[in-house]
């Protein structure tokens, strides 16, 4: 929300995938009192290939609209699409007919992880064990020819451990869960018990199906 004299503005971002583009939309919500006379946006995206980083920031040509200032969408700004870790802010601000103006911070948004199509990681967290299949993706991982092997007896030790570590889980625990590698045997992930967790087969499908457009 920004503010002039007399004039409220409220607004809000989005972001989309569209042909091979990361789409951030700048919307108008609300205006009470005069409409202003010009509004300018500068959106800046900010992406690192992990939580740790380190931090890019791509600055957007500005949108600039004068007169004719209504609620709806403003104007958008793009950003070629990679997988990554991302966050959106920036700044922007207004000028009445009366020459008052006004600049102001766009929040920076949460951050998410998207991939080159832009879906969202299905983040999960085990309630066991408290790993999450998230936090340590790095986006600069490599396509191997082929995955290691993992065999079924790997999946017996692994469950050997995972018991001697938190213990004991029931039958239909197992039976409910598939043993995830977090980052996965195709991008040079090993069957280490650390680069291992119990997922739920319908959130494992969807982590698999994430990575086909890693």
């Amino acid at each position: 929300m920004a503010e002039i004299p007399d004039t409220v503005v409220k607004f809000h971002t989005s972001q989309e995938y569209v042909d091979r583009q990361f789409k951030i939309n700048f919307y108008i919500d609300s205006i009470t009192g005069p409409a202003p006379a010009a509004i300018s946006v500068q959106l800046q995206f900010y992406s690192e290939p992990s939580l740790s980083g380190p931090i890019t920031t791509n600055t957007a040509s500005p949108i600039v609209k004068e007169g004719n200032i209504t609620t709806g969408l403003l104007g958008s700004a793009v950003f070629p699409a990679a997988t990554t870790f991302f966050a959106v802010g920036g700044a922007w601000g207004m000028v009445g007919y009366n020459g008052n103006s006004a600049t102001y911070p766009i929040s920076l948004s949460s951050i998410y992880l998207q991939n080159k199509i832009g879906q969202n990681f299905p983040e999960y967290v085990d309630p066991v064990s408290k790993k999450d299949a998230e936090t340590p993706i790095n986006t600069t991982w490599s396509r191997l020819p082929s995955s290691p092997v993992w065999t079924t007896m790997d999946r017996y030790y692994y469950i050997k451990e995972f018991s001697e570590r938190y213990g004991n889980q029931s039958k239909e625990y197992w039976a409910e869960n598939q043993v995830h590698h977090i980052r996965p045997r195709i991008y040079g992930g090993n069957n280490d018990f650390d680069n291992l967790m119990p997922v739920p087969i319908e959130a494992h499908k969807l982590i698999t199906k994430w990575f086909i457009n890693y």
